[in-house]
């Protein structure tokens, strides 16, 4: 990728992937950038949902019911993508020498979402905990390093920044969004019918009842 030069989506994914600094220093503060991020997180939280397909599909939820249950569980993530790049945002913005708008920053944490894109895996028998754990790893280091290179901190303050929004978000999860998420919970399971939780007998199921085209 030539220095300045805004890539196309698919090699944004791929440097975003690999935690290339330059995209990181390229895409934030463009339009483009921000269009790319939040289809970033989309993918990612299509494949997230991959996982209550899987019950939906074996439960033979009805087509209507099937696509408002993933579409309550996709704004439900970007709902979550938000309130992690505001957190960061305002954490950032006390820690950091330079403020950065608040576009940017969503161009950064979206940026490191790419790892989430393959939440699917998780499906896989026997190493979807292993899986879990690598990718919330990669998507750790992801945003460290999206902030040290997209918002010019240094290591430790991009550690600091990443740790402290997490404890934010996970304060704001056990109090005030606890009725939120019940809430949420509640919305999904009415409008699939069935618990959304995979358990190893749905893959089971799957691999003895596979879909037919």
């Amino acid at each position: 990728m030539v220095a300045g030069e805004i890539p196309g989506f698919l090699e944004t994914v791929r440097l975003a992937l690999r935690l290339n600094p330059t995209i990181y220093t390229t895409l934030p503060g463009t339009a483009q950038g921000l269009t790319y991020a939040i289809t970033i997180v989309l993918l990612a939280s299509i494949s997230e949902s991959l996982g209550q397909s899987v019950v939906l599909f074996l439960n033979r939820v009805r087509p209507r019911r099937f696509v408002l249950a993933l579409s309550i569980t996709t704004l439900s993530n970007v709902a979550g993508y938000l309130l992690w790049t505001l957190t960061i945002w305002s954490v950032g913005n006390l820690l950091a020498e330079t403020n950065q708008p608040w576009s940017v920053v969503a161009v950064i944490v979206g940026l490191a979402y790419a790892p989430q894109i393959l939440a699917f895996f998780e499906l896989t028998p026997y190493l979807g905990n292993l899986i879990w754990g690598i990718l919330s790893l990669w998507s750790m280091i992801a945003i460290v390093g999206a902030l040290r290179f997209g918002w010019g901190m240094e290591t430790w303050q991009a550690l600091l920044t990443s740790g402290l929004g997490w404890i934010v978000i996970q304060s704001v999860r056990r109090t005030i969004g606890r009725p939120i998420l019940h809430l949420q919970r509640r919305l999904q399971r009415r409008a699939a019918g069935v618990p959304l939780e995979v358990a190893p007998s749905d893959v089971a199921r799957l691999r003895r009842h596979p879909v037919r085209t």
